[in-house]
Protein backbone atom coordinates (compact mmCIF):
# COMPACT_ATOMS: atom_id res chain seq x y z
CA UNK A 1 0.00 0.00 0.00
CA UNK A 2 1.17 3.50 -0.50
CA UNK A 3 -0.42 6.75 0.47
CA UNK A 4 0.97 10.16 -0.65
CA UNK A 5 0.64 13.38 1.76
CA UNK A 6 1.07 15.88 -1.22
CA UNK A 7 1.44 20.33 -0.20
CA UNK A 8 3.30 23.04 -0.54
CA UNK A 9 6.25 24.01 0.85
CA UNK A 10 5.68 24.87 4.50
CA UNK A 11 2.80 23.46 4.61
CA UNK A 12 3.57 20.65 7.54
CA UNK A 13 3.70 17.45 5.66
CA UNK A 14 7.42 16.49 7.82
CA UNK A 15 5.61 17.14 10.95
CA UNK A 16 2.34 14.57 9.62
CA UNK A 17 5.03 11.96 8.38
CA UNK A 18 7.07 12.30 12.11
CA UNK A 19 3.86 11.90 14.11
CA UNK A 20 2.19 9.58 11.78
CA UNK A 21 5.29 7.30 12.22
CA UNK A 22 5.26 7.42 15.36
CA UNK A 23 1.67 7.10 16.10
CA UNK A 24 2.57 3.49 13.72
CA UNK A 25 4.82 2.20 16.83
CA UNK A 26 1.57 1.68 18.71
CA UNK A 27 0.76 -1.25 16.29
CA UNK A 28 3.42 -1.88 14.16
CA UNK A 29 4.80 -4.98 15.09
CA UNK A 30 7.21 -5.09 12.47
CA UNK A 31 10.01 -2.44 11.84
CA UNK A 32 9.30 1.64 10.75
CA UNK A 33 12.04 3.18 8.44
CA UNK A 34 11.90 7.08 7.90
CA UNK A 35 14.24 8.10 4.76
CA UNK A 36 14.74 11.93 4.86
CA UNK A 37 17.22 14.18 3.44
CA UNK A 38 17.37 16.38 5.89
CA UNK A 39 17.10 16.11 9.99
CA UNK A 40 14.73 18.74 10.81
CA UNK A 41 12.43 17.90 13.24
CA UNK A 42 13.81 14.50 13.49
CA UNK A 43 14.59 15.21 17.26
CA UNK A 44 10.65 14.58 17.45
CA UNK A 45 10.96 11.22 15.96
CA UNK A 46 11.05 7.71 18.32
CA UNK A 47 14.51 6.37 18.87
CA UNK A 48 12.94 3.15 17.79
CA UNK A 49 12.42 4.27 14.38
CA UNK A 50 15.30 3.66 12.39
CA UNK A 51 16.21 7.03 10.17
CA UNK A 52 18.35 7.26 7.51
CA UNK A 53 19.61 10.47 6.22
CA UNK A 54 19.55 10.27 2.56
CA UNK A 55 22.31 13.05 2.40
CA UNK A 56 24.75 10.69 3.22
CA UNK A 57 24.46 8.57 0.31
CA UNK A 58 24.97 9.29 -3.76
CA UNK A 59 21.30 9.00 -4.91
CA UNK A 60 20.44 10.86 -7.86
CA UNK A 61 17.20 9.79 -9.60
CA UNK A 62 14.49 7.58 -9.19
CA UNK A 63 16.20 4.08 -10.63
CA UNK A 64 18.77 4.66 -7.99
CA UNK A 65 16.25 5.05 -5.48
CA UNK A 66 14.44 1.98 -5.80
CA UNK A 67 17.68 0.22 -5.61
CA UNK A 68 18.36 1.46 -2.41
CA UNK A 69 14.90 0.53 -1.58
CA UNK A 70 15.24 -3.01 -2.81
CA UNK A 71 18.34 -3.00 -0.37
CA UNK A 72 17.05 -1.77 2.56
CA UNK A 73 14.23 -4.49 2.44
CA UNK A 74 16.54 -7.29 1.44
CA UNK A 75 18.71 -6.80 4.68
CA UNK A 76 15.71 -6.62 6.92
CA UNK A 77 12.57 -8.63 5.77
CA UNK A 78 10.71 -7.55 9.50
CA UNK A 79 10.12 -3.70 8.07
CA UNK A 80 6.21 -3.10 7.88
CA UNK A 81 6.69 0.94 6.93
CA UNK A 82 8.45 2.97 4.96
CA UNK A 83 8.63 6.49 5.59
CA UNK A 84 10.19 8.79 2.63
CA UNK A 85 10.09 12.42 3.30
CA UNK A 86 10.43 14.87 0.53
CA UNK A 87 10.39 12.71 -2.49
CA UNK A 88 11.12 15.18 -4.80
CA UNK A 89 13.27 17.14 -2.67
CA UNK A 90 16.74 15.03 -2.64
CA UNK A 91 15.96 13.90 -6.55
CA UNK A 92 15.67 16.47 -9.47
CA UNK A 93 12.59 15.37 -10.80
CA UNK A 94 9.44 16.42 -10.91
CA UNK A 95 5.39 15.15 -9.99
CA UNK A 96 4.97 14.04 -13.03
CA UNK A 97 8.10 11.81 -13.51
CA UNK A 98 7.35 9.86 -10.67
CA UNK A 99 4.41 6.82 -12.26
CA UNK A 100 6.48 4.54 -13.22
CA UNK A 101 8.24 4.81 -9.78
CA UNK A 102 5.51 4.60 -7.94
CA UNK A 103 4.33 1.22 -10.01
CA UNK A 104 7.38 -0.47 -9.03
CA UNK A 105 7.10 0.66 -5.15
CA UNK A 106 3.65 -0.17 -5.57
CA UNK A 107 4.33 -4.26 -6.42
CA UNK A 108 7.31 -4.38 -3.74
CA UNK A 109 4.75 -2.88 -1.23
CA UNK A 110 2.79 -5.95 -2.37
CA UNK A 111 5.29 -8.56 -2.31
CA UNK A 112 6.99 -7.97 1.19
CA UNK A 113 3.73 -6.28 3.01
CA UNK A 114 5.25 -3.02 3.43
CA UNK A 115 3.18 -0.02 3.96
CA UNK A 116 4.97 3.08 2.18
CA UNK A 117 4.20 7.02 3.09
CA UNK A 118 5.69 9.04 0.97
CA UNK A 119 5.36 12.60 1.04
CA UNK A 120 6.56 15.41 -2.00
CA UNK A 121 5.88 18.85 -2.77
CA UNK A 122 3.10 20.19 -4.99
CA UNK A 123 -0.77 21.31 -5.54
CA UNK A 124 -2.60 18.23 -4.41
CA UNK A 125 -5.72 19.62 -6.51
CA UNK A 126 -3.25 19.77 -9.74
CA UNK A 127 -1.49 16.12 -9.42
CA UNK A 128 -1.48 14.00 -12.18
CA UNK A 129 -3.97 11.02 -12.64
CA UNK A 130 -1.53 8.13 -11.65
CA UNK A 131 -0.88 10.04 -8.11
CA UNK A 132 -4.52 10.99 -7.06
CA UNK A 133 -5.50 7.50 -5.78
CA UNK A 134 -3.19 7.61 -3.44
CA UNK A 135 -3.27 10.97 -2.45
CA UNK A 136 -4.54 10.61 1.92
Amino acid sequence: MIQAVVGGKGTGKTKTLVNMANKALEEAKGEIVFISAERRRMLELNHRIRLIRLREFDIKDLEVFYGFLNGIIAQNYDIERIYIDGLLEFLDEDITSIGGFLSDINRISKQFNIKFVISMNGDPSSVPAFLKEYIA
